[in-house]
C-alpha cells in the first residue's frame, strides 16, 4: 500500500478573481456547482458567486470581504469546485479535513452534505452573526498556543481566548474589540507579532454561543447524512463516522476551537498519512502544514503565482510531489507540470542585512533612499519565501496575484522594521491598504513622522 493521502480545504481568504473561468467554461458538470451556489445565494438577497470566480477583474479579496457570506461562499465554491475537477482525473484520497468554515467544504465532499445544503449553512451562519453575534476580531500571533494564552491572561478581559491552534508558531485568538486592543498592545511589549484579520467576529469562541443556537436551530431541517469518505475534525478531533458527528461539527463551529496542529500530528502519527495536499485557489494551509510536519511528509499547494485553476490542477494532479503520480491519477508528469511545480519551494532563510544598510543613530532612524528601500523589501520577501525578486513589480499586490497571507506579510514587514529600528505602526492601521512593495516602502517612510494614516 502506498502512502495515504489526506486532502485538506482552506476555510476563510481562499479567494482569487477569476479563477475558476478557464475550468468550468468547458466542464457543464462544473458549472452546475456554481450555479446550485448561486442560487442558495440568490435566495438570501446576495448576488451570485460565480461572477467574481469567472471574471479575472472581478473584486480583490479585500473588497469581496465587505461581503462576508459572499467570501465564504467563493472560497466553498472554488475549493469544491477543484476538489471535483481532480475527481474528474481519477484523483483518489484517503482523508479529507477542513479547517475552520472548509469544514463545511470537507462535509460537502464527503457526501454529508449537498452542495446546495453546504451553502446555505454557510448562509444562515452569516445570518445569525448579523443578527446576535458580538463584533469583533481575530488576531494572528506569531508564538505557540502556550505562550498565546498566557499574553490572554496578561490582556485580560472576559471574551479573549485561543481559537486556532494553526501551527507551532501561529495561533489565532479571538475577542471583541476592545479586548482584542489590549491584547495586541500585551503583544507588542512582549516583541510577539499581532496581525487583526479580515474578520468582523470573535469566530470560535463561546462569545458566539447566542448565534451557535441560533444557526443550530435554523438548519435543524436541512438533512445530514453519513459521509460517505473519511473526514477528520480539527473542531471535533477525531473523525467523523456518522451524521451525528457531521451536524456537531455545523452546530459548533461558530464557538469550538480548532486544534489544526493537534489534527495534522494525529494524522501522520496515527493514521499513517503521509502527503498532504491542499485543495484550494491559494496556500493558505500550505506553510502551516510544513511547520508541524517531519521534513519527510509530501505537502503540497496550489502555487502562488497563478490565477488560473486549470494551472493550479496541472500542480497537484501531475506534480511527483505527491507520489505516485500515476497511480493516484492514472497519468505521467508533463514537462509543463514539471514547470509549474517548480515554482513551490521551501522557505528559504532570510539574508542579513546588507552593509549599507542605514542604522538609526539619532533621534528618528535613518532610511536609504525609495528605490534602495523596495530593492530591499523585495529582497526580503523572495528570500523568505522563495520566489524570484522579478515577480515583486510595482504593481503587483502581494496577497491577491502572489498569494501571501496577510500574516506572512506582516511577519515579514516586522523583521524590515526592526532591521531599520522603526516604531510599530499604530493597531488601528488597516495593513490590508498596503498591499504592494511600493505601499509598504512609504509606510516604512512614514512611520519615523508620525504621518501615517489609520
Amino acid at each position: 500500500m502506498g502512502n495515504r493521502i489526506l486532502v485538506q480545504f482552506p476555510g476563510l481568504g481562499s479567494y482569487v478573481p477569476g479563477v475558476l473561468a478557464d475550468v468550468v467554461a468547458n466542464a457543464p458538470q462544473l458549472g452546475s456547482i456554481l450555479a446550485d451556489v448561486d442560487r442558495v445565494a440568490g435566495q438570501y438577497g446576495l448576488g451570485p458567486v460565480s461572477v467574481p470566480l469567472t471574471d479575472p477583474s472581478g473584486p480583490l479579496l479585500e473588497d469581496l470581504a465587505d461581503t462576508p457570506t459572499l467570501l465564504h461562499l467563493a472560497s466553498f465554491t472554488s475549493a469544491y469546485v477543484l476538489y471535483q475537477a481532480l475527481r474528474a482525473k481519477g484523483f483518489e484520497e484517503d482523508m479529507l479535513l477542513g479547517h475552520s468554515t472548509g469544514e463545511i467544504t470537507a462535509l460537502v465532499a464527503g457526501g454529508a452534505l449537498s452542495v446546495a445544503d453546504g451553502a446555505r449553512v454557510l448562509c444562515e451562519r452569516e445570518v445569525a452573526l448579523s443578527d446576535v453575534g458580538p463584533r469583533g476580531g481575530l488576531v494572528a500571533l506569531q508564538t505557540g498556543a502556550r505562550h498565546a494564552e498566557h499574553l490572554c491572561a496578561a490582556a485580560g478581559g472576559w471574551s479573549v481566548q485561543v481559537s486556532l491552534r494553526n501551527s507551532p508558531v501561529q495561533t489565532v485568538v479571538s475577542g471583541i474589540d476592545e479586548d482584542l486592543a489590549r491584547l495586541e498592545a500585551v503583544a507588542r511589549g512582549a516583541g510577539v507579532s499581532a496581525t487583526r484579520l479580515l474578520v468582523r467576529y470573535p469566530h470560535h469562541n463561546t462569545a458566539l454561543r447566542l448565534a451557535g443556537r441560533r444557526l443550530a436551530e435554523a438548519v435543524a431541517s436541512v438533512p445530514i447524512t453519513d459521509p460517505a469518505a473519511r473526514i477528520f475534525s480539527p473542531i471535533l478531533d477525531h473523525t467523523v463516522s456518522c451524521a451525528v458527528h457531521a451536524r456537531q461539527i455545523v452546530e459548533r463551529h461558530l464557538t469550538d476551537p480548532v486544534g489544526y496542529v493537534c489534527a495534522i500530528r494525529s494524522l501522520y502519527d496515527d493514521f499513517g498519512v503521509r502527503e498532504f495536499l491542499e485543495v484550494g485557489v491559494r496556500p493558505v494551509l500550505t506553510d502551516l502544514a510544513r511547520e508541524i510536519l517531519p521534513a519527510t511528509a509530501a505537502v503540497l499547494g496550489p502555487p502562488p503565482l497563478t490565477h488560473s485553476a486549470a494551472q493550479i490542477l496541472a500542480v497537484l494532479a501531475g506534480s511527483p510531489t505527491i507520489s505516485p503520480a500515476a497511480h493516484r491519477f492514472g497519468g505521467s508528469v508533463s514537462e509543463a507540470d514539471e514547470v509549474a511545480t517548480s515554482t513551490i519551494v521551501q522557505e528559504a532563510p532570510v539574508a542579513a542585512a546588507p552593509e549599507d544598510v542605514a542604522v538609526n543613530s539619532g533621534e528618528r532612524p535613518v532610511l536609504p533612499g525609495r528605490d534602495v528601500l523596495e530593492a530591499r523589501i523585495r529582497s526580503v520577501f523572495a528570500q523568505a519565501l522563495g520566489y524570484p525578486e522579478d515577480v515583486f513589480t510595482d504593481d503587483a499586490h502581494l496577497e491577491a496575484d502572489l498569494g501571501i497571507t496577510s500574516v506572512r506579510k506582516i511577519d515579514l514587514l516586522v523583521r524590515l522594521l526592526d532591521e531599520y529600528q522603526l516604531p510599530t505602526p499604530p493597531a488601528r492601521l488597516r495593513m490590508r491598504d498596503y498591499s504592494t512593495v511600493p505601499k509598504l516602502a512609504e509606510l516604512m517612510q512614514s512611520l519615523p513622522f508620525g504621518e501615517v494614516a489609520v
